[in-house]
């Protein structure tokens, strides 16, 4: 149990940091880029989206509190699923200049 609050805690400690734009260099592909590409992207959006992602999958990693914890496996892989595909679309449509 200890190990989800300090799980979650880190997701959101991180989240807060992309958000203070502290953490652009661990965006994947965002960080290898060139200059050229990276101008393409609104990194303030950019950070938006990673950083929420970040905080879902805080609130996620809670539902292993729950008594049942095969029910809350699946939720949790489904949700990560969701969020990856729209953490990808958001980045490539709503991030893009």
């Amino acid at each position: 149990m200890l190990w989800i609050i300090i799980i979650a805690t880190i997701l959101v400690l991180v989240g807060i940091a992309y958000l203070r734009g502290k953490c652009d260099g661990f965006i994947a592909g965002y960080n290898t880029s060139s200059r050229r590409k990276q101008r393409q992207y609104d990194i303030k959006r950019l950070r938006l989206i990673v950083a929420c992602f970040h905080f879902a999958m805080a609130a996620l990693f809670f539902l292993y509190l729950m008594k049942n914890a095969d029910l809350a496996a699946t939720i949790h892989l489904s949700c990560v699923a969701i969020l990856a595909v729209a953490m990808v679309v958001l980045a490539n449509t709503w991030a893009k200049k």
